[in-house]
């Protein structure tokens, strides 16, 4: 770098710094545009395309910020499906195909869509979140029978995802099926037990089938609160199962794998961690090191849906895009951080030696990032 590009990215990263400040005080819609030019002018259209997106959750009926935030999103997708296609031509996996297929459904392009998740399917026909993108494209389409196969496809290759039991419940009910789509919500409370507006659901779906809720939903339906400390509730008469897990031992040839495997062990070696799961963004475990007392695929779920919920709500704060988090409780703590497409979540007792988990926890990141 010559001294004028060293004068010139000093300028940028001050003026960068210079509007931040200033939003933290007294956050305006000029102010957020300001900010996003400051960032494309500096070469960093994604931060941009960030700033616009808080900009327009905090100032929605802002004209100019709706729409520049609009043109850089478009943008933006445009870009991820250059990237995805040429990911696909040369590492192919199924998590690319459903998200190439998401990026083409988000731009209204439905057959592209269509055709996207046929090819996914055709490659990798275990993989739920392929059959999940094509569900909603036929209940876009108020094909329910279609809906309802893709769906059911899905949550049977998937158990624990979220998306797809909602709207597989929806779509049952929209085929006169209240009490099968009463059994996916349910699905759903065994590893989401709190969720207020699934419960509100099975309400309206019992009383189509003519079913009373058991004595816990109704319990929990008239407000019993219930926290984030523990991973797994309380679930028939046998009381608290906790569900299995086994750590992921995948091909020993495999160097990506192995790379993955090793760094879990590297996070679970450190003093006061319990255990660590990477999963995609649908809730597939990538790699995992967990008590066997642990159901791998739950708690991939459930880190999953935790992951979903803050980043979802985190723009509509005006916090900034989800990079890291951390749940306490009484008896250890969970800490959850993005990795780019991925979800580390490493689990850990309060005596745990921070100093020593974040920097395994950045170690592993490189190694995963490397390793994509």
């Amino acid at each position: 770098m010559g001294f004028l590009d060293f004068i010139h990215q000093w300028r940028s990263n001050s003026r960068i710094r210079s509007l931040e400040q200033q939003l933290q005080h007294r956050p305006t819609p000029a102010l957020y545009l300001q900010l996003a030019d400051a960032h494309r002018e500096a070469g960093n259209t994604q931060k941009a395309a960030q700033v616009l997106k808080m900009g327009a959750a905090r100032f929605p009926s802002a004209p100019e910020i709706t729409r520049r935030q609009a043109e850089a999103e478009k943008v933006e997708r445009e870009n991820e499906k250059r990237r995805l296609i040429d990911r696909i031509q040369t590492h192919p996996n199924p998590i690319l195909y459903a998200r190439l297929a998401e990026v083409y459904k988000a731009d209204g392009e439905l057959e592209m869509t269509s055709a996207t998740c046929q090819k996914g399917i055709k490659a990798f026909p275990k993989y739920g979140g392929t059959y999940l993108v094509l569900g909603q494209i036929y209940v876009e389409k108020k094909q329910w029978q279609e809906a309802a196969a893709q769906l059911e496809k899905s949550v049977e290759l998937d158990r624990y995802n979220y998306q797809a039991l909602r709207l597989l419940a929806q779509v049952y009910m929209q085929l006169g099926r209240p009490a099968d789509a009463a059994q996916q919500l349910e699905a759903i409370l065994y590893f989401a037990p709190g969720d207020e507006a699934i419960l509100e659901l099975l309400k309206k779906t019992k009383e189509a089938a003519g079913q009373p809720l058991s004595g816990r939903q109704a319990a929990v339906g008239a407000g019993i609160q219930r926290t984030g400390r523990t991973l797994v509730q309380q679930r028939g008469a046998d009381g608290a199962r906790q569900v299995k897990t086994t750590i992921q031992r995948i091909s020993a040839g495999s160097q990506r794998d192995k790379a993955l495997n090793d760094g879990m062990a590297n996070l679970r070696a450190v003093s006061g961690v319990t255990g660590a799961v990477l999963v995609d963004q649908y809730g597939l475990v990538v790699a995992a090191d967990l008590d066997q007392s642990l159901d791998e695929s739950l708690v991939g779920a459930l880190i999953t849906n935790i992951y979903r919920t803050t980043s979802g709500n985190a723009v509509k704060l005006s916090v900034g895009q989800f990079e890291e988090g951390l749940i306490e409780g009484e008896s250890g703590n969970i800490h959850i951080v993005q990795l780019e497409e991925m979800i580390l979540a490493v689990f850990a007792r309060p005596d745990v030696k921070m100093g020593m988990l974040e920097k395994t926890i950045r170690d592993f990141a490189l190694v995963a990032v490397q390793q994509k």
